[in-house]
């Protein structure tokens, strides 16, 4: 029988026993509740919806689809821009890839309540490498297994404490608008910790814009752009996601935004639209959203310097697209620049199109009149003329005299058949162009006009060719017309067409410019003279049609229509290329 201190020392030792059975079992249940996000458990996978996706396909014209025109610029010196704004087309879903490397942040959110749970290991960081996320020393976020809404953002979205609210600040200050790449992403899950993953789509917050120029040249000197902001109070929906993540209106004030861009001093690609040009593409730079509900993309203005076809740049250039097409988070924009010389655009002995500063050891041989395209010929117009005023003109073709007869498969009825005709090099070249369906009018030499144009000595030998290029022709009315509106800054066209005479209606051109195309230093040619000129179209009467640079007046022009027999007009030919 124990005696009474005996029984208390034991009942001492049963209870230490219980209590530290306890602890134990406490321990365990506390270990199996709490599960740790990104351990072993719980595994994290963080996708990357892509951006939009700038599209390459081509339209009829020539240009990219989804391409938004904002008109010609005169940059200077010699020097326009066609600028024109890409949007690119939302991605297939299916294309969510593994998250860009970086810096994330994941934080959880009571499922009921809604508020972000707050304490020690109740937000996890890492850097992503690779697809492979590794959290940061001392890093931890530790939750009993339940139903909770996560968050993951990169280190500028800043989230508020109920779920559904934060802000996104812009990485190095308002002056700069130097966002990265921001995306968020959320999620609503109940895990267990019977091997869980929790998966993030990660959706920018941000829109991304480049530029591109596309110019006949293979080198680029120092040229920057920088996409201007002025000061502006915008209201912006911060961070709007998916699964029910939408922060509230608000107005905020950005300060004036400066983007600089550098475009590589070397082609980046050959220009799919236009095959003899390249294209120099910038970096994508990141734009914040509360731009995107800023004036739609009609607000936008740039700065562009440095050094283009020989030529010294330093423009400012404001850009008004048509707003409609808007600008939207994930959204990609591309800002388009054609740079042309002026007045004119060459075609070389060997093909190939630039600028006179840039000639080299080519030999410039027309003005380009269409440039060519990846599913058309591009046409030029020759620097000097093969018969004209002073040097002897000729008659179209067929009998001298006051005949008129038709020659051409062809014969144009209305003053809008004769503008669209662009036959010239069939009417000249192919039998099928000639009534007969077997004369070849460029080797006969009793169709004066079409023999001259096809015999045009070329300022140095042709050594391209294929189909319709590498032959000179007499033009088609409508591709005359082309050479004036391209050349001649053209905008009206005569609206009549008179049977022996010329209209009564006139075009306008600017015969200066468009002499300047033949007569700047170094091109070799020589002026169009103020008289009549050939076309290869024939009209109605069974006539044939001319320009009329004589009769209109100072810097217009009109449509003539004369028999084929008489002699007295110019010949300028065109070629193909």
């Amino acid at each position: 029988m124990m005696n009474i201190k005996q029984n208390k020392g034991l009942f001492a030792l049963l209870l230490l026993a219980v209590l530290t059975a306890c602890t134990s079992e406490d321990n365990i249940t506390t270990s199996k509740q709490l599960i740790e996000v990104g351990g072993d458990k719980l595994k994290i996978v963080i996708n990357e919806e892509p951006f939009d996706v700038e599209t390459t396909t081509q339209t009829r014209a020539g240009g990219m689809a989804q391409a938004i025109p904002a008109g010609t610029v005169d940059l200077g010196d010699g020097l326009e821009a066609e600028v024109s704004i890409s949007q690119g087309t939302p991605a297939p879903k299916t294309r969510a890839t593994v998250v860009s490397d970086g810096h994330y942040n994941i934080y959880a959110y009571d499922a009921n309540t809604n508020q972000m749970l707050i304490g020690p290991n109740k937000k996890l960081s890492g850097n992503v490498v690779g697809g492979v996320f590794t959290p940061d020393a001392g890093s931890r976020l530790e939750l009993e297994a339940g139903t909770y809404k996560f968050v993951c953002c990169t280190d500028n979205i800043h989230l508020n404490d109920t779920y559904g609210t934060g802000s996104l600040y812009p990485s190095e200050n308002w002056n700069a608008i130097s966002i990265t790449n921001e995306m968020a992403g959320a999620t609503e899950q109940t895990i267990s910790g019977d091997d869980d993953q929790i998966v993030f789509l990660m959706h920018h917050r941000s829109m991304r814009f480049r530029f591109r120029t596309i110019a006949y040249t293979n080198q680029l000197t120092d040229v920057k752009f920088k996409l201007l902001f002025d000061s502006q109070s915008n209201y912006y929906t911060y961070i709007n996601i998916p699964t029910g993540f939408q922060g509230p209106g608000t107005s905020m004030s950005a300060p004036a935004a400066v983007r600089p861009y550098t475009l590589p001093s070397t082609p980046t690609r050959v220009s799919p639209t236009y095959p003899l040009a390249n294209e120099f593409l910038s970096d994508y730079k990141y734009l914040s959203p509360p731009y995107a509900k800023y004036g739609g993309v009609g607000g936008f203005t740039f700065e562009l310097s440095g050094t283009i076809y020989g030529k010294t740049v330093n423009k400012t250039v404001d850009c008004t697209f048509d707003p409609a097409i808007g600008t939207i988070e994930n959204g990609s924009y591309t800002i388009n620049l054609k740079l042309k010389p002026t007045p004119a655009l060459y075609l070389f002995e060997d093909g190939t199109c630039g600028a006179l500063a840039e000639k080299g050891s080519r030999t410039p041989i027309a003005a380009v009149v269409k440039e060519k395209t990846a599913t058309e010929d591009g046409l030029a117009i020759a620097l000097k003329d093969d018969a004209s005023d002073g040097i002897g003109t000729v008659k179209w073709g067929g009998p001298s005299g006051e005949t008129t007869q038709q020659f051409n498969h062809i014969v144009k009825s209305t003053v809008a058949d004769v503008l669209a005709d662009m036959d010239g090099y069939k009417y000249t070249w192919e039998a099928a162009g000639s009534l007969d369906g077997v004369t070849i009018k460029a080797n006969n030499p009793n169709m004066d006009a079409f023999y001259k144009a096809a015999n045009h000595t070329s300022p140095a030998p042709i050594t391209f060719g294929g189909g319709k290029r590498g032959k000179w022709f007499l033009p088609s009315l409508g591709q005359w017309v082309l050479a004036l509106k391209a050349l001649g800054k053209t905008t009206t066209l005569p609206t009549d067409l008179v049977s022996s005479g010329s209209s009564t209606t006139t075009g306008n051109v600017d015969i200066n410019y468009l002499n300047s195309s033949f007569t700047a230093a170094g091109v070799g040619g020589n002026k169009l003279d103020n008289y009549w000129y050939w076309t290869s179209t024939q009209y109605h009467t069974l006539e044939a049609c001319s320009i009329d640079l004589a009769n209109g007046g100072t810097n217009t022009f009109r449509l003539t229509s004369e028999p084929t027999g008489r002699t007295g007009e110019c010949v300028r030919a065109f070629i193909h290329f």
